[in-house]
Parts: C-alpha cells; sequence; structure tokens
C-alpha cells in the first residue's frame, strides 16, 4: 500500500536530520530526529486545553494505559512495550499538552509498539472500572483513595503548587485554560464523573492533535509502513468533525493591566525559610530573537557566582535566598519566572526591592558587555554539547513547534535554529540590552507570589482533613463502607481480568544483536597490554611519562571530559562532614600563584573559568552510587585540552580557603535545610541512612541532610569566632582526599585528535610521589552501621505536618559483587514484581494504595529497597506487598513464561540506557572497567546472564534475599507520614511484629 505520508519539512541542525511528515488522510503527524545511539526515543504529543479545574487531561493520560479497542486488558501495553526492549511507557501533562512516551533499545521493539500504542492513545476503553481505581475512589476505611488522587494529594499543597496555582489565578482570565490545575484539585477530583473524561477524549484525542516526534536512529520506510496499519485503522472510523486549535485558535489572554503582590501560607512545621516568586509575561512564542534575548539576560544575571544576582543576593554574609533562577515557560505568550528558593522569612519582603534596585543599576549603568559576549559564547558551547548528550535538544522544539507554529509547517526551522540565534544576538548593542531589560523586566507588569511557612496551616490542614474524613465516614455509615469496599474490589477484578497468552506470544522479542551500540575505544595512560587497539597505539607514541594513573575513553565529540575521582577511605571521622563545604567552595575560591604567592579573586577565578570550560561539577558520588568516592568533572572544547588539564591542577592544590567564602557556602547549604525536610520522599531515605551506615567512616551517612542540620551551625559559629581552626581542618581534608594514593583520573573525548595527549597532563598536572599504590576503589557497602551489618528490629515512624500522604523504605541486606551469581536472579525477580503492570503495579497502584511501589537491588550499597511513595496509607501499602512476596515466596504465585520473558527483555533496556549517548557510553566503560572491576564486555555478559536466569534460581534469590526485606527481623523500616495517620501506622506495625519508634523529624 502507498503511504498517505508527505514530506512536509526537513531541517538540518549541525549535522542532526529533522525530518516531518504528515498524512494527506488522516492529519496525523510524524518528526523524526536524526541522532546516533541505541535508544529510540517517542514523545507522542496531544494539544490538550481544559477550562476548569478537574484534572481531566491529567485523568485522561492515566485512562490510556488501561486498555484500548484491540487490546481490551489493563497491562498489555506495558507487558508488550517490555518486549519491545523498553521499560515500560510513560506520559506527562502539562498545563498546554499531553505527551506519552516510550523508550527501547534499538529501532525494531519500536516499531513494533508503535501500532499498539496510537490504539491506546486514540482508541481507549475508558471503562467504570478503570475510572474507579485509577482516578478516585472512597476505600471501606472511608478515605479518599485512587492513582490520581494519591498523586495530586501528594502535591496540592506544597508550597512550589500553592504558588503556581495562585500565579494561574492572577495572570488568566476565566477563559483560559493557562489559569487551571490541570492535574485536578482534590475537590474537584472527588467529584469527576468518568464520562466527562470520555467526552475530553473525543474532543482533543484525534490523528489530527497528535504529532508522533521519534529521536533516534530509524528508517524511514520502515516507519512509514509501520504506520500502515494506523492509518487504516483510523480511516475506517470515519471523517471527525473540524476542530478548532487548541491555544491557537482560542481567544488570547490580555497581559496584565497593574502590578501586583500576593502572599500565600504553605504547611510547615519549620517556619525559617520561605520562597518567593516573581512572574511577567514575556514575548509570544515565535518571537524567536526577544526569546533568547532574555534568556541571555537571565542568565546573565543568574548562571554563576559571579552573576548580579548571586553575587549580591546569595554569596554573602547574611544571604536573602540560597537560589535564584530562572524559568521560562514557552505557552502562546511566553511566561517568565523568577524563583528566590529557601528566603529567611524576615527577608520575604525585601527580596523584590532588592532585586529591582539591582536591575535599575544596571539600567543606568549598562550591562558588562565582555560578560554578555562570554554568557553568550558558553551559551552555544552548552547547545552544541546538548546536542551531543540529550535526544530533548531537538524534541523539545518540535513539540513546542506542533503546540503553536504555523499549520503548514514553513516555520520549523525557526524553532530549532537557536545557534543562528545567538549569533543575531551577539550582535547587539549595550543600549538594546537595557532596553530589553526594562521592556521586559523593569517596567512590565508582574505577579509577585511570597510563600510563608506557617505551622499553623499544617495543624489546620491536618485537623481540616481528619474532620472531613470522620464526617465522610458518619454520613456513608458501616454499611455503604462496606459496599464501597466490595465495589472497588469487583472493579479491581475486572480490571485485572488476564491478558491472553497468545498476545504476548504474537510479539516478538528483538535479537539484541541488532542494537547499534556506540563505540568506545579505551586506552590508558601507561602502556598497557590489555588494550591493544588505536587509541592506545597513539597515547604510547607520545613518549611523556605518566606516573599516575589515567583512563582515556575515545568517542566522536567536540568536547572533552576530565573526572577525578577521589578515594575518601583515609578521611577520618572528625572531617568527613566538611566535605560538603569543600565541594561546594571548590570552583569558587581564590587562587594562589605557588611561585609568586600572588592571589586571583575568587570572582576573576571564575570568569576565567566560565571562558575556559563548557560545563564543571563536583560532589560526592557517580551518580546515586559510589558515594564512598568524591568527583571533579570539568568539559571544555575540544581545543582547550590543556587549559582544561591546567585548571585541574589549580582548582586541586592552588587555592586557598578563604573564611568569608567559607562562612557564606556553610550559610548557604544551612539554608537550604528547611525545604529538604519538607519532603517525605527524601526525609524517608534520609533517615534510613542514619540508621544503616557508619557515621564516621560513611560519607552517606556523615553528609545526610539530618546531620548537616546539627553540624553547619557549629562550623558558622567557628567560622565566626575562631576561623583559622576551620581553615586547618580543610587544608587537611584536602591533603589527605587529593593523596595520589587517592587519585584515578578519566578522560573522554576524541583522543585521536590531540596531538600530544600526554605530554598535556605531564606538563599541567604534577603529582608528588605520585609513583604510590592507588587505593582500592571503596563501597558503601564496606561502611555499614552496626544495624547496616545485621538488620532487624528497628525503624521509626516519622511525623511530618508539611506531607498529607505517607512514605516508605524497607531495607534488607543484598548481594555486594556485580558477579555474585545471585544478581541477575535477583534481578529478574525484581523486575517480575514491580515492572509496570506487574504484581506491585496491578494491586499496590491499581488499588489506590500508593502511586508508586519500587524494588530495588543496590550491589555497591549492598541492600535490597523496597520503597513506597506517595500513599494514603503506608502500613496498608507494606501488607499488600508483602502478600504479593509470600505468595510468590511460598509457591502459591507462579510468573509466566511470559512474565519472565517481558522482565528479561526490560533488563536489556535498563543496561543499554546506560550507553544512551557518547558521554554515557564513555563513562560507562571507566565505572566498569574501573570502579566494579570487571571487564569493559560486562554488560554484554551480564545480560547473557539474565536471559539465562531459571524460575529456580529466581526461588533461591527470593529465599536468601528478597524475602527478608518484608520479614521484622531482618529489614530496617523507615516511615515518613502526615500527622493524621502516624499513631495509626506506628501501632499496626507494632501488631505485626516490627518495632519502630515513633519521632519528629527534627529527633533524629
Amino acid at each position: 500500500m502507498a503511504s498517505n505520508f508527505d514530506v512536509v519539512q526537513e531541517v538540518d541542525v549541525n549535522g542532526h536530520r529533522i525530518t516531518k511528515f504528515r498524512s494527506s488522510q488522516t492529519g496525523l503527524s510524524v518528526v523524526h530526529v536524526d541522532n546516533e545511539g541505541p535508544i529510540v526515543n517517542g514523545y507522542f504529543t496531544l494539544a490538550t486545553e481544559s477550562f476548569d479545574d478537574d484534572g481531566c487531561p491529567h485523568t485522561l493520560e492515566h485512562f490510556v494505559f488501561l486498555g484500548s479497542e484491540l487490546y481490551p486488558y489493563k497491562g498489555v501495553l506495558d507487558g508488550l512495550a517490555n518486549r519491545a526492549l523498553a521499560n515500560g511507557t510513560n506520559a506527562w501533562t502539562d498545563v498546554d499538552h499531553t505527551a506519552y512516551t516510550i523508550a527501547t533499545a534499538g529501532s525494531e521493539g519500536f516499531l513494533n509498539i508503535m501500532p499498539i500504542y496510537i490504539d491506546h492513545i486514540l482508541y481507549p476503553t475508558m471503562t467504570e472500572a478503570a475510572y474507579y481505581t485509577e482516578v478516585h475512589n472512597i476505600n471501606g476505611d472511608g478515605e479518599d483513595a485512587g492513582v490520581v488522587y494519591c498523586e495530586m494529594q501528594g502535591r496540592e499543597n506544597s508550597a512550589s503548587s500553592i504558588m503556581d496555582l495562585r500565579r494561574q489565578r492572577i495572570m488568566y482570565p476565566e477563559n483560559s485554560g493557562y489559569r487551571y490545575e490541570t492535574g485536578g484539585l482534590m475537590s474537584c477530583l472527588r467529584s469527576l464523573k468518568a464520562e466527562k473524561i470520555r467526552q475530553y477524549h473525543r474532543d482533543y484525542y484525534r490523528p489530527d492533535n497528535l504529532c508522533l516526534i521519534i529521536s533516534g536512529r530509524m528508517d524511514h520506510k520502515k516507519l512509514l509502513d509501520a504506520l500502515g496499519p494506523v492509518e487504516e485503522r483510523i480511516i475506517s472510523k470515519g471523517p471527525l468533525p473540524p476542530m478548532k486549535r487548541p491555544w491557537v485558535d482560542s481567544p488570547q489572554a490580555p497581559l496584565m493591566v497593574e502590578t501586583t503582590k500576593t502572599t500565600v501560607t504553605f504547611p510547615s512545621e519549620d517556619e525559617d525559610m520561605g520562597e518567593v516568586a516573581i512572574n511577567w509575561f514575556g514575548p509570544p512564542v515565535t518571537d524567536f530573537l526577544t526569546y533568547h534575548a532574555l534568556e541571555i539576560i537571565e542568565t546573565y544575571l543568574t548562571d554563576s557566582a559571579v552573576a548580579i544576582l548571586k553575587r549580591e543576593m546569595v554569596e554573602i554574609d547574611d544571604p536573602y535566598c540560597t537560589s535564584v533562577d530562572f524559568n521560562t515557560s514557552q505557552r502562546i505568550r511566553t511566561e517568565i519566572q523568577l524563583g528566590f528558593d529557601s528566603v529567611p522569612t524576615e527577608k520575604l519582603e525585601e527580596i523584590e526591592p532588592k532585586f529591582f534596585s539591582i536591575l535599575e543599576k544596571i539600567a543606568q549603568d549598562g550591562f558588562d558587555m565582555d560578560r554578555i559576549a562570554a554568557v553568550i559564547k558558553r551559551e552555544k558551547l552548552k547547545l552544541l554539547d546538548r546536542l551531543e548528550t540529550d535526544h530533548m535538544t531537538l524534541a523539545w522544539p518540535c513539540l513546542i513547534h506542533f503546540l503553536y507554529g504555523k499549520k503548514d509547517d514553513s516555520d520549523l526551522a525557526e524553532f530549532t535554529n537557536d545557534l543562528e540565534n545567538l549569533d543575531k544576538v551577539a550582535t547587539f548593542d549595550n543600549a538594546t540590552w537595557v532596553k530589553y531589560l526594562c521592556d521586559y523586566f523593569i517596567d512590565s507588569m508582574r505577579a509577585t507570589i511570597i510563600a510563608k511557612p506557617s505551622a499553623a496551616h499544617a495543624e489546620k490542614q491536618a485537623a481540616d482533613e481528619a474532620k472531613r474524613i470522620e464526617e465522610q465516614r458518619e454520613r456513608l455509615g458501616e454499611d455503604k463502607l462496606k459496599e464501597l469496599e466490595e465495589e472497588l474490589q469487583k472493579h479491581r477484578a475486572q480490571n485485572d481480568i488476564p491478558v491472553p497468552a497468545e498476545i504476548f506470544d504474537e510479539f516478538p522479542i528483538p535479537d539484541v544483536k541488532g542494537i547499534e551500540m556506540i563505540k568506545v575505544v579505551t586506552g590508558r595512560g601507561q602502556p598497557d597490554s590489555h588494550f591493544n587497539n588505536e587509541v592506545q597505539t597513539h597515547l604510547d607514541s607520545d613518549p611523556a611519562k605518566i606516573p599516575y594513573f589515567i583512563q582515556f575513553e575515545h568517542i566522536k565529540s567536540e568536547f572533552v571530559e576530565f573526572t577525578l575521582y577521589f578515594t575518601s577511605t583515609e578521611l577520618p571521622a572528625r572531617l568527613r562532614p566538611y566535605l560538603d563545604i569543600y565541594f561546594e567552595s571548590f570552583y569558587s575560591l581564590p587562587l594562589v600563584d605557588p611561585s609568586t604567592g600572588e592571589e586571583t579573586p575568587f570572582e576573576e577565578v571564575v570568569k576565567m573559568l566560565d571562558s575556559d570550560t563548557v560545563s564543571r561539577e563536583c560532589g560526592v558520588g557517580v551518580g546515586h552510587s559510589f558515594r564512598q568516592l568524591a568527583l571533579v568533572v570539568l568539559k571544555t572544547e575540544r581545543a582547550k585540552y590543556s587549559e582544561g588539564i591546567a585548571w585541574l591542577q589549580k582548582m586541586t592544590w592552588n587555592t586557598r580557603f578563604d573564611p568569608d567564602r567559607l562562612k557564606v557556602i556553610a550559610t548557604k547549604l544551612l539554608n537550604d535545610i528547611p525545604g529538604e525536610k519538607r519532603d517525605g520522599s527524601r526525609m524517608s531515605s534520609a533517615c534510613m541512612d542514619v540508621i544503616a551506615y557508619d557515621h564516621g567512616k560513611s560519607n552517606i551517612a556523615a553528609l545526610n541532610v539530618l546531620n548537616q542540620a546539627k553540624f553547619l551551625p557549629n562550623v558558622i559559629k567557628q567560622l565566626d569566632q575562631e576561623p583559622e581552626t576551620v581553615i586547618e581542618v580543610m587544608n587537611e581534608l584536602r591533603k589527605i582526599l587529593t593523596h595520589p594514593a587517592n587519585i584515578h583520573i578519566q578522560v573522554q573525548g576524541n583522543i585521536l585528535k590531540q596531538v600530544e595527549p600526554k605530554t598535556a597532563w605531564a606538563r599541567n598536572f604534577i603529582l608528588k610521589d605520585a609513583s604510590t599504590t592507588l587505593a582500592p576503589i571503596p563501597f558503601s557497602s564496606q561502611v555499614w552501621s552496626k544495624t547496616g551489618k545485621a538488620p532487624g528490629n528497628k525503624g521509626y515512624v516519622v511525623n511530618m505536618p508539611s506531607i498529607e500522604s505517607s512514605f516508605a523504605s524497607h531495607v534488607a541486606r543484598g548481594p555486594t559483587s556485580f558477579l555474585d551469581p545471585d544478581y541477575a536472579a535477583l534481578l529478574v525477580l525484581s523486575e517480575c514484581l514491580d515492572t509496570l503492570e506487574g504484581p506491585f503495579w496491578k494491586q499496590l497502584r491499581g488499588s489506590g494504595a500508593v502511586y508508586g511501589a519500587n524494588l530495588r537491588a543496590d550491589v555497591e550499597a549492598g541492600f535490597v529497597t523496597f520503597s513506597i511513595y506517595r500513599s494514603p496509607d503506608a502500613l496498608r501499602a507494606y501488607n499488600l506487598a508483602y502478600k504479593i512476596v509470600d505468595d510468590y515466596a511460598s509457591g502459591k504465585s507462579r510468573f509466566t513464561k511470559q512474565e519472565l520473558e517481558g522482565a528479561k527483555a526490560s533488563i536489556v533496556y535498563r543496561i543499554v540506557s546506560k550507553e544512551e549517548s557518547i558521554s554515557g557510553a564513555a563513562t560507562e566503560a571507566f565505572v566498569n572497567q574501573v570502579l566494579k572491576k570487571v571487564s569493559a564486555n560486562y554488560n554484554k555478559e551480564f545480560l547473557e546472564r539474565v536471559q539465562a536466569v531459571t524460575p529456580e534460581q529466581m526461588q533461591h534469590a527470593m529465599d536468601k534475599y528478597l524475602s527478608n526485606v518484608f520479614n521484622p527481623n531482618t529489614s530496617i523500616v523507615v516511615v515518613t507520614s502526615a500527622t493524621t495517620k502516624v499513631k495509626d501506622i506506628s501501632e499496626g506495625f507494632k501488631k505485626i511484629g516490627f518495632q519502630l519508634e515513633t519521632k519528629n523529624i527534627d529527633d533524629i
């Protein structure tokens, strides 16, 4: 059959080809962004517009995953997605669109699942049973539940959500869709009906309002062939009535006619820190030149410690806030928000006048044009770097173009030519920059929202909710509650009708050998017989002698990234808590020339670093793993290879610890803590780390936010009274941490294009005693506390008045070696249980008991963790999970062949996705060979072990590891809960054998 799709636009962005197709018969749009890498990403996007707070866009997003006309089974889409070498599916709902996502290893599985996914989007079943469990229900205890309800319960009364809703109400009139909470307010969700969601689907979920954005390697003919049956099915449904284009054809909101300042409160037991947001309208979304000019101004004002807003409001002894950042939302007219985080409550009213006094001075004196030029140059380099490393860099402007671009697509290039616009703004003179500043920030109407923390708000919220629930129970009565529980179970049973095995069996699992991986070639700074390749030959041809460890990863990149890995094992307990201060200050201290003693102020150091680097970061841990290591990372253009190495030398050894800078940094860290302590999920993990790790040996424990809350005030006091004592400590910490025995170095980039890859190191990075034997790479499993070594009969139920739901972590011992023969089986077992539409998903999330539940086997930490995210009742969620695990452990329940195949296929994606980009592939090569001490082919070998896992091996992993997570005698438990549920949860856990202490967060 001839394709209905025509190429309507082709654009080239720095070597990345964007091709847009549209069907002449159905109006369905397809955009392909050609990106290198093994992962294919899909963003299936619909423009959605809502004129109330009922949450139809969000609830409909959830409906889509519960079955389609051709596949009328809950969970079939995610089950098939796993077989397509994906890790299930996902989606997000924004105020102006809904996007359904999938990412697969290779294109074959993507093309297989795409038609089925589209069937779910365009033709979902949307049953009453699905509404009842997924959106809202009242359970037998008289409590409101449902997946969407749980999600919004955990979000609605956060500071950011309260501020956002007030902003929307002020900036937009009642006839604008931008005014409303598309997620749904809880009060509205309690009265929303399924039919309204179905009507919303009829109005917006149409092929001519659907754009398939695909990023990755993809054959166009195969793509269009795969869409052929989709087209036939759409056409068979008959013609659709004309549609008003969302947003573009709607009445446009007027600009604000007055400047406003509004104060709101949010629930918080700690009343020390609040938030401030200043909001403006920006230019129309299609005014790209103004958009980029304003982004440069925003970056100029906030991008580093020397940016004027950071310098005058953050990097001072008595800071106004801990961070100040702009965020621009691309609506039909852009929205600009400037957020001030962790503002001391006594300074909340001072933020706005201070900010505008700074802007008015710039308007009077003009911009620093050298810095403007430096900002533009750096932004261009960052954009080029993102084009190499981030799929969304081009997918996102294609999505915005679909929402707001011309219907004939003639302006697609304008939405994607950021590089050209940056070149244009580089020609602006000072007067032009000042005009933009005045027109859009100083003289433009604005809406300022001040958010104050309030313990009284928290108490009233808890009391009001308890009263509402009690009145609901009384109103319904025991008989009705029993009936509602029976109704819930009936609907759950209807949703959980098993998917016929033949549907899975007929869906092929792609051959992993067909996945095109990114090529990384490894070499070492010293001749090494293990590496017999062109990169090692090139390195060996450089005669320079390197007495320290460097591993080079060759990739095709225009940039070079340097990473120093510091082993922290030898740090004594008294120094370890200073690591955060050390790394927060690492790139922003004065620099001392060791030969002359001449000092460069930190402001000049930051400016020079900005000129020579594309990005830089430092801190503890490789992602969420290897947290006994500390990292310093610096990325430069390829041509600045030597300069990057020299900067590492200078910043590692030649900076001076200035007590004023250290006090500013310690104060900023301390002021961030109240905000972190309002996060139930984060506090659940933090309390667990307090219990599980040795506070003297573990970075995780020493840098835990709860410990830092007690440590930092003492440091600040010392810096005021005895600064030399802190300076001495910091110098001692640096001396131990940067000892040559503790340093491993990684370089990733186009090594073959460096003429002297080793000589540059010999000249610019001098290590004394560099021949010292390297310290072994430490694992977090080596620094357990006494309880971590022998978990059991320990844990907390933590009272958190700032949250409305509950969170939990359940931890037991796990494998501690990546070569452990049980690891593959444990991973497959965990994937079978908590995969999308697996037993946890169906029975915990499907019943409304949680928004999310997760199993994680962390080999580096040596723990297996079951976590509960946003639950109305963490005890009920645990009991459901325990029964699931116990049924599989006893043999009462068994995994089907199809579930086992799907879990193994999903793990393929999880492993391959680590190498999604060129930088990811290079990092993975180093992590495997140097940190994990496994072969360069470990991922491939591990996938073979995964495929070979048997049910007997999974049973062994269940008995040896997973069952222990749900046993009071072999696990540690932390629950963080809203005040109203603390007593019930605590007493409930005691009844089933757990010895949990009830505590307030500040008592831990």
